[in-house]
């Protein structure tokens, strides 16, 4: 981002749902790049598979793994960055820039399934789960509305950027079809192009391209000089807004030329 602009979440709930998406929709067409982090309960399944192994395990076994856990976990936030291919983002007419944070209500605590680990680690990243549940916006509603904005159903002028992504499309595509995901992957990823069409990047399997260039989003963005300016780590806005900012930079073909020299 050129633009010395401060960059505020914008936090959206149950009340100001459907004002967002349409600032989102008027936005799309001179911001076509659209970055998604999502934040859940952590993970319940795990691979039957040596730690040293994981790496090792098929695409067919980490798609099962992935549909376990999605199928039976509940979306806490979404997170979602738009930018022209500069890494510019919307202002609406004001002295900020923005990215979006989405908080679900969807989950209880009491009833539903989750990692009694993930409940401490998104609570000190300052996620209310008790207000989501009071204030949050109901999943169905969030996709009767994502589906009405242009952003999805093969939208081609939409370029989608992840870091690690299955999960997030995976959620993304449970509350879009409001139903399990499909049981084979190749059925997945029929619905991946029907919903998000053909450019979709995902930036660590990219990176993982680059010797040296490998971890999570922190290490990753860090090794390319770029700095989280607004947020927190675990939280679905400020991370979507790291993982532009981390693919725009990792295409500047100088950032590439020097960690191929290092």
């Amino acid at each position: 981002m050129k633009s010395n602009k401060p960059v505020h979440l914008r936090e959206v709930w149950a009340d100001n749902l459907v004002y967002e998406f349409f600032l989102i929709k008027e936005a799309i067409s001179r911001f076509p790049l659209v970055a998604l982090d999502t934040e859940f309960l952590g993970t319940v399944f795990q691979l039957n598979r040596d730690k040293s192994s994981l790496s090792h395990a098929t695409p067919y076994e980490n798609y099962r793994l992935m549909k376990w856990n999605v199928d039976l976990l509940k979306i806490i936030q979404l997170g979602m960055t738009l930018s022209d291919s500069h890494g510019n983002l919307p202002s609406l007419g004001t002295e900020f820039h923005y990215a979006w944070q989405f908080n679900f209500r969807d989950f209880n605590i009491k009833h539903d399934h989750h990692n009694e680990e993930s409940i401490g680690l998104l609570e000190r990243q300052g996620i209310d789960l008790k207000k989501n549940r009071e204030k949050g916006i109901d999943s169905s509603d969030f996709g009767r509305l994502i589906l009405s904005s242009g952003l999805v159903s093969n939208n081609s002028s939409i370029t989608w950027i992840t870091f690690h992504g299955a999960y997030d499309f995976g959620f993304l595509i449970k509350i879009l079809t409001k139903r399990e995901l499909p049981s084979d992957m190749r059925s997945f990823l029929g619905m991946m192009r029907f919903f998000f069409g053909v450019r979709v990047y995902d930036t660590k399997f990219m990176m993982g391209c680059i010797s040296g260039l490998h971890g999570g989003l922190e290490r990753v963005a860090m090794l390319l000089g770029v700095e989280r300016i607004t947020g927190r780590r675990h939280q679905a806005g400020s991370d979507s807004l790291l993982t532009l900012q981390t693919f725009v930079r990792f295409k500047d073909s100088r950032v590439l030329k020097l960690i191929s020299r290092n």
